[in-house]
């Protein structure tokens, strides 16, 4: 296999561009912590992390760029957030009385 050389001069652009959409996300993870929802907050703050966590993994480590393999492993990871925050809605639903 061959060696690819990366200018990383050529990622700084896109790195400036995570770093002001991670700030952003931190910003309104704060904010959302204080909207009266009860425990509907965790949720939120549980979306928001997860987006924070796909550029982080994404970009930042370049997992974006590498193997069929990795991108399966992320599909998992993902996959089990996704399952975990469906749970927690299912659970936050029957506490109301939503769910019968």
């Amino acid at each position: 296999m061959s060696e690819e050389i990366h200018d990383p001069r050529k990622q700084i652009p896109a790195y400036i561009k995570v770093f002001g959409l991670l700030l952003l996300l931190a910003i309104i993870n704060v904010a959302a912590s204080y909207l009266p929802l009860g425990g509907g907050n965790i949720g939120i703050v549980l979306l928001v992390a997860g987006a924070q966590a796909i550029l982080a993994l994404g970009i930042l480590m370049h997992f974006f760029t590498e193997k069929k393999t990795v991108h399966q492993l992320m599909g998992l990871a993902i996959a089990s957030v996704v399952a975990l925050l469906v749970i927690f809605l299912c659970c936050y639903a029957d506490q109301l009385n939503f769910v019968r």
